[in-house]
């Protein structure tokens, strides 16, 4: 069984670790403790049941891409595809947590295809 730290958590939320140790102090997240330690340890299990409790979707938010690795992705400023957004070229998804704009790779492949560049290679 594979226990991750509340900042691994915090990244695969795209929230501040802060906001994990709040839930494990609301008891809205159960966390494991090792033997010897105390530090707190979450599963699986356990994450999934924090996604659900904060309304994520049920895509995955590790492949999804920020501002800025989109910019880079279509070497333009962060600000063209804030702009972009905003005018309803590109379609964003706001997570539960912050207001931040992320891209699917799903997204960012109609877009790439519409102006002919090849399509993006998924992250893992």
């Amino acid at each position: 069984m594979e226990l991750c730290r509340p900042s691994e958590v915090a990244e695969m939320l795209d929230v501040h670790p802060n906001s994990v140790r709040e839930r494990v102090k609301a008891n809205i997240l159960q966390p494991v403790k090792l033997p010897g330690s105390r530090y707190n340890r979450f599963t699986a299990e356990e994450i999934d049941r924090l996604r659900t409790h904060m309304g994520f979707p049920g895509y995955d938010v590790a492949r999804l891409y920020h501002v800025g690795q989109v910019a880079e992705m279509f070497d333009v400023h962060p600000n063209t595809i804030r702009k972009r957004a905003r005018e309803d070229i590109l379609c964003t998804i706001k997570l539960p947590g912050n207001n931040y704009n992320r891209f699917t790779p799903q997204e960012l492949n109609r877009l790439r295809q519409e102006i002919g560049l090849p399509p993006i290679q998924e992250q893992a």
